[in-house]
């Protein structure tokens, strides 16, 4: 988690050829899909064609996450969650695409006026998170949790976000809790 608050703030609007490429990924994504015993292969597999290859081309070896970079320079990860990791970056816009769950999952934020809001997550949904925002994928309230959940999507963002990623705050825990009826999760 980072410590660092002297990072310039970067929020860009993503570009028609980010945006393509997304739907692009996750249209092959979705026809492979039942080829495939296990959706991250078939994601490996879509990943790897010429087609996809990125700029500075994702290692798509061990279990991720994938990451490259794409022509803005931008970094685009694949992401694996077998749990909920609630945070924000504060300096840093990040956007979402899902590409499969297992489970049923929501994603958690806050509306403008600081109101805890859970938003249904299907395969090719598009998340934005404006800096500083608190977000998190979550198993769905109220449905049984599979041992197997998992999130997997892949993230468009233009920083390593190791540089700034932090904890949120306890109101947003608060909130969190108001509306999952579950505790925040503590490892980040």
């Amino acid at each position: 988690m980072a410590t660092q608050t002297a990072l310039p703030i970067l929020d860009h609007d993503l570009a028609a050829d980010e945006t393509a490429w997304m739907a692009a990924v996750y249209a092959d994504f979705a026809k492979a899909r039942g080829d495939f015993a296990d959706p991250k292969a078939a994601l490996r597999h879509v990943l790897s064609q010429d087609r996809h290859r990125l700029p500075t081309p994702m290692n798509l070896e061990g279990n991720g996450p994938w990451v490259g970079r794409n022509a803005h320079d931008r970094g685009v990860a694949a992401v694996f969650l077998p749990r909920v990791e609630l945070h924000r970056h504060a300096h840093s816009r990040t956007d979402q695409f899902v590409m499969y769950v297992r489970g049923e999952a929501e994603g958690f934020s806050l509306d403008e006026s600081g109101a805890p809001v859970l938003t249904p997550v299907t395969g090719g949904g598009h998340f934005h998170n404006a800096p500083d925002a608190p977000h998190a994928f979550v198993p769905k309230v109220g449905a049984p949790i599979p041992e197997d959940w998992e999130i997997a999507f892949i993230a468009i963002t233009p920083r390593n976000l190791r540089e700034d990623t932090q904890s949120v705050p306890a109101p947003v825990k608060a909130a969190y809790t108001a509306i999952t009826g579950r505790e925040p999760p503590v490892h980040i």
